[in-house]
């Protein structure tokens, strides 16, 4: 039977939640003895309900859920909830980070790491789905890199304009980076899969981190490549630039297909079986 432990927690920690109307008499009804308040999630309105108890506000955690703001699992024989409050929001556009001027890796590395749930010390199986949402995306702005520098060759071949190099490296320090940083958090993940699904997810993580380590490697080739070109303008090292971006593009969708289930080479298009099915699965079945 499903219960309720576990759905309901204060608002208090729940960051985004707001508008919460609590007047003598609720126009929104009782639950048993308790009155119901009105809820918004970062603005916008949600049918369920919050209630009061003792003054406290409370909210369902499954509507959060669904909007990709906290990662939860219920241990029904325990009574206990392990969640997890990250998701979507916690990403960061680290481009917007980026400014005319450069910056060493280690203020890079100290920007990024303020806005990823990077650490794995205490890592729980509520962390999962937010995790693989986040590493997603983090995997997808590695192709924008590709638009920034591919607009920097189209400028150097038809109007002879040298790009800023540096600005262009930083740009793509900012998109490989978070990918560095986030490894040891891939492999707790991997190992919490492994402990709660299965020996085969284990290793599609591990798959995905393989993935990732080497678009990240393909990345600074092709950056590599990239800077030879400019100072040589010889046509190998632009053939050498565009082959490890294609080889990098090709890590990218591997990884997110693995991931979400997503096919970036056909948008639209969701393979089953993904990382995400099969943890919205696990999910489902422990609630």
């Amino acid at each position: 039977m499903k219960k309720t432990i576990g759905l309901l927690l204060a608002t208090v920690f729940v960051s985004g939640v707001g508008t919460v109307y609590a007047i003598s008499g609720s126009p929104y009804g009782k639950l048993g003895e308790y009155e119901q308040v009105a809820l918004s999630v970062d603005r916008t309105p949600i049918t369920e309900k919050g209630i009061l108890i003792d003054g406290q506000v409370y909210v369902p955690v499954e509507p959060l859920y669904k909007m990709n703001k906290l990662g939860y699992f219920q241990n029904s024989s325990s009574y206990e909830a392990y969640l997890f409050f990250g998701g979507l929001d916690s990403y960061v556009d680290y481009s917007s980070l980026a400014t005319t001027k450069t910056k060493s890796i280690s203020d890079i590395e100290e920007e990024i790491m303020k806005g990823i749930p990077y650490e794995s010390d205490g890592y729980h199986s509520g962390m999962m789905r937010q995790d693989i949402l986040n590493i997603a995306i983090l995997a997808k702005t590695l192709i924008m890199t590709s638009q920034q520098i591919d607009s920097a060759v189209h400028l150097k071949l038809t109007q002879n304009v040298t790009p800023n190099f540096e600005l262009i490296k930083q740009g793509v320090q900012y998109r490989t980076l978070p990918i560095t940083i986030m490894e040891d958090r891939m492999e707790a993940l991997a190992d919490e899969l492994g402990r709660q699904i299965g020996s085969r997810e284990r290793r599609k993580m591990e798959d995905v981190i393989d993935e990732l380590d080497e678009a990240v490697r393909n990345k600074e080739k092709a950056l590599e490549a990239f800077e030879d070109w400019v100072r040589s303008s010889d046509e190998d090292d632009l053939d050498d630039y565009r082959r490890y971006e294609e080889k990098a593009k090709e890590n990218v969708y591997s990884a997110v297909e693995l991931l979400t289930g997503e096919d970036l080479e056909n948008p639209g298009k969701r393979d089953t079986g993904s990382l995400k099915d099969k943890v919205d699965a696990w999910i489902n079945k422990n609630k």
